[in-house]
């Protein structure tokens, strides 16, 4: 782990790949990303994944695709902050090309938050969360 691929607060795992101006310096960050997601257990690590401020070019594009391949047997829930107009664009095209649903947000606590709510899951059915109340069916006097 460093200080930009790590856990952090509620399991959560970072990958700060925020104010990236040379992408070819920071190309380790993917396998750093990859062998840390894969010590999670299958289907239960929540990612955040931050590119604020970052520049992308094909190859960067390409090593996030893969990323995005490799952990799928890992990933119960992604969230991304800081995409810019562009970057929303590739992020579609990503998003389109691996198949994985990967939640956008504006902030990291936003996406925090979004994480957090994907660990506890959801009951099976709206029933199982509340008691029945019998219903009474319309113009029954009763």
């Amino acid at each position: 782990m460093t200080d930009r691929v790590r856990i952090i607060e509620h399991g959560i795992v970072l990958l700060d790949f925020s104010g990236v101006a040379e992408a070819e310096a920071e190309r380790h960050r993917a396998e750093e990303a990859r062998k840390l997601i894969s010590t999670q257990p299958l289907g239960q690590a929540l990612v955040l994944t931050d590119v604020s401020g970052s520049t992308f070019d094909q190859r960067t594009i390409e090593d996030l695709r893969k990323l995005v391949e490799a952990n799928r047997p890992y990933v119960k829930a992604s969230a991304l902050v800081g995409l810019s107009a562009l970057t929303r664009v590739i992020f579609r095209a990503l998003m389109t090309l691996t198949g994985r649903e990967i939640r956008a947000f504006e902030t990291r606590a936003q996406a925090v938050e979004y994480l957090i709510s994907k660990r506890v899951s959801a009951p099976a059915s709206a029933a199982a969360a509340s008691p029945r109340t019998p219903s009474i069916p319309r113009g029954d006097p009763r």
